[in-house]
């Protein structure tokens, strides 16, 4: 029975969890896209490796015809394919002539053009190493790119949790989402925790694991949540006797800060994390105590 009902909290917990992550993504999402954080994101990578010596070359490859035509008339790509990153960058430092096509010899005469050294040394040590091939010294710099935007990956999804973060401090704190509040309501009442439960495992049931990879309408989707789970576990009141009120004492203040401070530091891990907790526990769940296992009394004889 015990373990039943911790099972239960944590079922419960994960649930709001996921909720609120789910919002907080959807929140991430129209930030990025107001503020154009991919396309700034991936035009920094993209500068950290031509660097910005006394050519800018970032400005030019952005501005090249095949690169252009990858975004919207007006705005820059959020994405760039290796190919289209080699192509366009060939095309700057070596342009193509129309009576012969590129070689090796035109392009390392190109590229030894460059004023900025380092980008010379790492560009004349691609070509070099593609004896003589043209096609190889592509597949290099395509390769170079590739292991680069690796690392711009990184910059966004570090940038991407900073917001995440701040995002569900806010909303944690609009909707009163205490994990230790939640915590107590749950182990206290066992109505909320069956009616957690039941909407966990409809939940499960119902949602495909790779829409909170691709959510759109997460937005939509949050506040009719909310609404589901705010009953009583989370959200404001201002009934003296109710738990959710803000607290009086210093004390009680504290730890609904760190209540709060503990739900926003879980929505980072992501609402495609918590759906496979709440899917593991709803499964513990259902496969039920082991069977006992039957003692066999040994012979005294």
């Amino acid at each position: 029975m015990f373990g039943s009902q911790v099972l239960e909290v944590v079922i419960g917990l994960t649930l709001i969890y996921l909720v609120l992550s789910i919002g907080c993504s959807g929140i991430k999402e129209v930030i990025a896209a107001m503020f154009s954080l991919r396309a700034k994101t991936l035009e920094d990578g993209v500068r950290n490796m031509l660097k910005n010596g006394p050519t800018d070359y970032t400005a030019q490859l952005f501005g090249h015809p095949l690169i252009q035509a990858t975004a919207p008339a007006g705005q820059k790509p959020s994405y760039i394919s290796a190919r289209m990153f080699a192509a366009a960058l060939f095309d700057i430092v070596a342009p193509a002539d129309a009576t012969q096509p590129r070689t090796i010899q035109s392009l390392r005469a190109g590229v030894s053009q460059i004023p900025d050294a380092k980008l010379r040394a790492t560009l004349l040590n691609m070509v070099d190493a593609a004896g003589g091939d043209v096609d190889a010294a592509r597949v290099k710099v395509e390769h170079w790119f590739d292991d680069t935007m690796a690392r711009v990956t990184g910059w966004y999804k570090r940038k991407a949790q900073k917001i995440i973060f701040v995002a569900g401090l806010v909303l944690c704190a609009a909707v009163n989402a205490d994990t230790l509040m939640i915590v107590r309501e749950l182990w206290s009442d066992q109505a909320v925790r069956s009616t957690m439960v039941a909407q966990a495992g409809q939940k499960v049931q119902s949602t495909n694991p790779a829409d909170y990879l691709n959510q759109k309408d997460s937005l939509q989707r949050v506040a009719r949540e909310i609404r589901e789970v705010s009953t009583p576990p989370i959200g404001w009141s201002r009934d003296p006797k109710d738990i959710r009120i803000w607290p009086g004492s210093l004390g009680e203040q504290a730890l609904k800060i760190l209540g709060i401070l503990l739900t926003s530091f879980a929505i980072v891990m992501g609402a495609p994390f918590w759906f496979d907790m709440l899917n593991n526990f709803i499964n513990l769940r259902l496969s039920g105590n082991p069977p006992a296992v039957r003692g066999v009394e040994a012979s005294s004889k």
